[in-house]
């Protein structure tokens, strides 16, 4: 039951992205099963990246991680086939009202069990939000990728994006998120397994 855990690089004006920093350290415990990857905050190199990793290793489970400013995780229900920012990527690429896959649906509904990951995540004292909108920049173009590429090819695999809060760097709070990443992992892998 492999699980693919993905976060980015650095962008704009963060120096360290808290997604990086958990699948990193995620990487680091090289648990069996758990796929791990840092995607360049790029839209065609990201895309070109998760494409190449699902089909790679077909995995059961693909949880997106992302960062935002926000002082709480955000449970992102919704990846819409949408690139609408004014915000350059790492490439300096910007894109606006541009569909994602022009023969694509509107969007896709994450097909996480995303209250009981809610619940998981108040358990450890994080506080959470339901989004429905993931933004229109790489974060959402790479889970629209993945939910496309999941709906046309990998009909059992299950999807979808968190953002998690900023980070300066390593701490207490680092330590309870991948906690919190590892307890849905566990959980995703049982439910798949059922």
């Amino acid at each position: 039951m492999r699980t693919l855990v993905t976060g980015f690089e650095p962008f704009g004006g963060f120096e360290v992205n808290s997604s990086e920093l958990v699948v990193t350290a995620l990487a680091a415990r090289n648990e069996p099963g758990v796929i791990t990857a840092v995607l360049p905050t790029s839209y065609r190199r990201a895309e070109a990246r998760i494409g190449e990793l699902l089909r790679a290793h077909q995995p059961r489970t693909v949880l997106l991680l992302g960062c935002e400013i926000a002082s709480q995780i955000c449970l992102e229900q919704v990846a819409l086939n949408l690139d609408d920012s004014d915000a350059p990527d790492n490439d300096g690429e910007v894109r606006l009202r541009r569909r994602i896959i022009e023969e694509a649906p509107v969007g896709y509904w994450s097909s996480l069990q995303l209250e009981p990951m809610a619940d998981a995540a108040r358990d450890l004292r994080e506080g959470v939000d339901f989004s429905h909108d993931a933004g229109a920049y790489v974060c959402n173009h790479v889970y629209f990728t993945a939910a496309h590429l999941v709906a046309t090819e990998l009909p059992h695999t299950r999807c979808g994006l968190v953002h998690l809060p900023a980070l300066q760097g390593p701490g207490n709070r680092l330590t309870r998120l991948l906690e919190l990443v590892r307890i849905w992992i566990v959980a995703s892998a049982v439910e798949a397994g059922a």
